[in-house]
């Protein structure tokens, strides 16, 4: 049986922080895009299954610079001090996309395995960073 996980986060949060309209995937999935000179993130969110995509982009020639999937256990919220605007991504794991087993997803989800904070930062400039 699959372990699944609600993520926990407030739309409008995230449209305040992305400043995209999202579209609709397969899965009930979520996806903003957000373009500021010659990078593009797009951000795809799998609510009830606890995960977030995070994908960075060099516009120009579509290089990819970042692709990683989260196990987010902690909650997503929007945040703008003097760091500027961002997502925050509280106690999150990289998780395999396409080879996690069940055991694997568990462990990703449960409280014993540390996690870190993610921030997307939109202003004053695109940026993933781990706290």
């Amino acid at each position: 049986m699959a372990f699944l996980r609600e993520l926990q986060w407030d739309e409008l949060e995230v449209l305040q922080a992305l400043e995209d309209v999202p579209t609709e995937g397969a899965g009930g999935s979520l996806h903003y895009r957000v373009q500021q000179h010659d990078l593009q993130l797009r951000v795809s969110l799998w609510p009830q299954h606890g995960f977030v995509d995070v994908l960075l982009i060099q516009a120009g020639t579509q290089a990819i610079l970042l692709d990683m999937t989260l196990a987010v256990r902690g909650r997503i919220r929007y945040n703008n001090d003097k760091r500027g605007e961002y997502l925050e991504l509280a106690d999150c794991l990289v998780v395999n996309r396409m080879l996690s087993t069940d055991e694997q997803l568990e462990a990703a989800f449960s409280s014993n395995t540390p996690g870190r904070p993610l921030l997307l930062t939109v202003r004053p400039h695109l940026g993933v960073l781990f706290e």
